[in-house]
């Protein structure tokens, strides 16, 4: 069986899909239908560089759950100047944000939708940490 374009895209980045029945190892994902669904619609780069911000920044190279790229995804489409402008500070502050504990309280905050409230909160982290306050002098 040859490989999918969305599989060939992952192994560039050391990710591989598998089937959800199977348990992930590291650098795996269950994610297929979100990832397709973020390049279907806004293409192979904005994909990349969500998986980016995910696999190549601190403690989170692992976080490859569909609800953390899909609000990573989210996030970056809303502030589109972090990533066109910032790049580096956009993954520099990502690796200070650990992706597995904002998760974890998104998850404990069911039934609201996981990846709305994730969002939420890796918004305000890097909001946090890129979006400092002006202070002027007194």
């Amino acid at each position: 069986m040859t490989k999918g374009r969305l599989d060939l895209l992952l192994d560039g980045l050391g990710i591989k899909l598998v089937p959800v029945h199977r348990r992930r190892a590291p650098a795996q994902s269950h994610a297929r239908g979100t990832m397709q669904e973020i390049r279907g619609r806004y293409g192979d780069g904005h994909l990349i560089f969500v998986l980016r911000c995910i696999r190549q920044t601190g403690g989170n190279r692992d976080e490859l759950w569909s609800d953390t790229i899909g609000a990573v995804s989210d996030v970056l489409l809303q502030r589109q100047d972090w990533a066109l402008h910032r790049p580096g500070d956009l993954l520099g502050a990502f690796d200070d944000i650990a992706l597995a504990a904002l998760r974890t309280d998104a998850v404990a905050r069911r039934p609201w939708p996981v990846r709305a409230t994730l969002r939420t909160l890796i918004y305000h982290e890097l909001e946090k940490r890129l979006d400092a306050p002006i202070r002027l002098a007194v």
